[in-house]
């Protein structure tokens, strides 16, 4: 019955092509474009898709409070998790948190947890200082120091898997790994779910 009453009461729509109980179909998502995997200062890093089109409008709805968007993001990164990973999704700042109501990308790491089983690891905050979003590209590759780590590595920590919404200039990527792996981690890799298309590596 609430199933039914929630469909009523929120309706879900693909914003792409407005097919029902989507708001992000897999048709759609595959439009942007294809899959990319990028080298960045040693990390190797796959993009799910350009951030282009129905995707790009997406991930700007649910980076703007439209939680609902994360299972159909988490559906379209999943068949590129391998399930023997750990994500750490790339913690936002405290102040977009609260502007939203979540962290986007921690959110959608939840989400594969429970789909395919895997672990996410909580293991990176937020340094103090300025957000990467209205920095010119020099800045953003120029800037260290973002992140922290709530501890250090033990004899039985995983590989871990980055993991962010967007792939703008690798920097954030290249800062977060480097962070893990001074406090002992192996990081094995990085995974997003778009890919800017000004990005080069």
């Amino acid at each position: 019955m609430w199933t039914h009453l929630r469909a009523l009461l929120f309706p879900r729509a693909c914003i792409g092509c407005n097919r029902d109980d989507l708001l992000l179909c897999g048709e759609c998502a595959r439009a942007a474009g294809d899959s990319r995997r990028v080298t960045l200062a040693g990390l190797e890093a796959f993009s799910c898709r350009p951030y282009a089109g129905a995707l790009k409008a997406a991930i700007a709805e649910f980076k703007s409070g439209r939680r609902g968007f994360a299972l159909d993001l988490a559906a379209l990164a999943s068949p590129y998790v391998d399930e023997t990973v750990t994500l750490v999704p790339i913690p936002t700042t405290r102040r977009r948190i609260a502007a939203r109501g979540f962290d986007q990308t921690a959110l959608v790491a939840r989400i594969l947890a429970r789909t395919r089983r895997i672990g996410v690891s909580n293991v990176l905050a937020r340094a103090k200082g300025a957000a990467q979003q209205g920095r010119s590209r020099r800045e953003r590759l120029a800037a260290i120091g973002r992140f922290r780590v709530r501890r250090t590595a033990g004899p039985h920590d995983p590989e871990l898997v980055l993991f962010d919404d967007v792939l703008t200039t690798g920097a954030t990527l290249v800062d977060a790994a480097h962070t893990l792996e001074t406090a002992g981690f192996v990081v094995a890799g990085a995974l997003t779910l778009a890919w800017a298309p000004d990005f080069t590596s």
